[in-house]
């Protein structure tokens, strides 16, 4: 494929830039073939897809502005492979199904290989990084940009603190580097830096593309029984209510999540976290209202097509 040199401020960017910019081309390109428009509704992803991972790469780079603004030794480079990072963390997305007796009915979840995606997705960053060196004939990735690279993307493997009722990031500490905290911050950070709105979204696109069953049952709608109906509204609303807890939790994290950094990068990256309570409102708000919605009506606004 040919490649146009970017410019940045009128100015061509380094060979380093330039490849990292190609690199989150090529990412974005291979998430949109993998996990958008297949024949098969069941390979779409309405979360893992290129919306999510163009607004991750947006977030990691303003949090990395962000620790620069506060005085954290940031580098072009380090912006760059923030962006070359977060185009490639979810690249790979295996799954299986998952069935589980629930009652009266089969619940069916995708069950995604937690762990393996991370280190199979940082493999690709690196494959990418390995071409650029060999294409350009020289070194344009050090062996330690590579190390920046597969640390940032490992870090976002995610575990549910069930205790805290949210997602934890058990590989973040305060030994991580200035970019796998960046990346793993905005990874799970819209309901701190976007509010409720792109927050309310993305929870309910994660909630279409983990229920399968829901998925499949609604291709053909009136053939659902009223029983069936009760049961994925019951989901539905599960879920709902959970999203303000899911928010309450990762607000609570944040000073957790900061501490090893000094009192002034950290404010300036926490004043990129001033949505919570907007997002944990709305949540809220959105739930109340969905009690009093029918199926089809409730089906609806979490996105699905009737």
């Amino acid at each position: 494929m040919t490649f146009e040199s970017p410019k940045f401020e009128g100015k061509e960017l380094s060979p380093l830039n330039r490849w990292a910019e190609r690199g989150v081309k090529e990412a974005l390109s291979v998430v949109k073939e993998r996990f958008e428009n297949k024949d098969n509704k069941i390979e779409n992803l309405d979360f893992h897809n290129t919306q999510h991972t163009q607004n991750v790469i947006q977030r990691t780079e303003k949090i990395l502005l962000a620790m620069r603004e506060g005085s954290a030794p940031i580098t072009e480079k380090d912006i760059a492979l923030g962006k070359l990072s977060s185009a490639h963390h979810d690249v790979v997305q295996r799954w299986e199904e998952n069935r589980v007796k629930d009652g009266n009915f089969e619940k069916v979840m995708r069950r995604r290989f937690i762990g393996d995606n991370e280190k199979a997705s940082a493999r690709a960053a690196l494959e990418f990084m390995e071409k650029a060196n060999q294409e350009a004939g020289e070194e344009i990735f050090k062996d330690e940009d590579m190390e920046t690279v597969k640390e940032a993307i490992v870090v976002t493997i995610p575990e549910f603190d069930t205790e805290r009722k949210t997602v934890i990031q058990p590989h973040l500490n305060k030994e991580s580097s200035f970019v796998a905290r960046a990346l793993a911050l905005a990874d799970i950070g819209v309901a701190g830096m976007e509010g409720y709105n792109e927050f309310g979204q993305e929870g309910d696109a994660l909630f279409r593309e983990e229920n399968l069953d829901i998925l499949s049952a609604l291709e053909n709608p009136e053939e659902l029984t009223l029983e069936q109906k009760e049961y994925f509204r019951n989901r539905m609303l599960i879920w709902s209510k959970f999203q303000s807890e899911f928010a309450s939790g990762r607000k609570a994290l944040l000073e957790e999540e900061l501490s090893g950094l000094t009192s002034s990068v950290q404010d300036e990256v926490k004043d990129l976290f001033d949505k919570f309570d907007e997002s944990i409102v709305g949540a809220k708000e959105t739930a109340a209202k969905r009690e009093e919605m029918t199926f089809e009506e409730l089906a609806k606004d979490m996105g699905y097509r009737l």
